[in-house]
């Protein structure tokens, strides 16, 4: 357990190498927690793509198409930096070959939006396979997003 600058709170397992990025989604959204993993799908994408279209709808649960952070050494500022800037209006952020990370209001909201990510880019990995996927429109992504809303889903304000 670290505090927001990456100090050792408890005594245990040494914080992870991804301490600068953890803390630094914590200081720029309003997450009470993040998940950082290294996805097979998302991590295949991120050496491909510059952005996961919006392929589903479900993409609305994650603030729209979600970006591809610049290549960046693992534990690094730089790494930090890429990610929060490929998060703006969105609950997560791909690591280009990396991983992806996501953050939410909980921990079981954070881990379920790195479930749902880890789907959709599954789905278009496999789309592609097939042909070129159909991608919804920006639109269609905000009339999603705003019915979520009444399920009782939060979504971020794009930019």
């Amino acid at each position: 357990m670290i505090d927001l600058d990456g100090n050792s709170v408890e005594e245990g397992m040494e914080p992870s190498s991804e301490v600068p990025m953890h803390t630094s989604v914590y200081k720029t959204t309003d997450a009470v927690a993040v998940v950082h993993t290294h996805p097979l799908y998302a991590s295949t994408l991120s050496a491909v793509v510059d952005e996961l279209p919006a392929v589903h709808y479900m993409v609305a649960l994650l603030g729209g198409p979600v970006r591809v952070a610049p290549y960046a050494t693992f534990g690094s500022p730089e790494l930090a930096d890429n990610s929060i800037e490929a998060m703006k209006g969105r609950f997560g952020a791909i690591l280009a070959n990396h991983g992806a990370t996501t953050y939410g209001d909980s921990l079981a909201k954070a881990y379920t939006r790195s479930i749902y990510l880890e789907w959709v880019c599954r789905m278009y990995y496999q789309a592609k396979l097939l042909g070129q996927p159909n991608i919804l429109p920006d639109e269609e992504i905000a009339r999603v997003a705003e019915k979520l809303t009444t399920y009782g889903q939060t979504v971020p304000e794009t930019s």
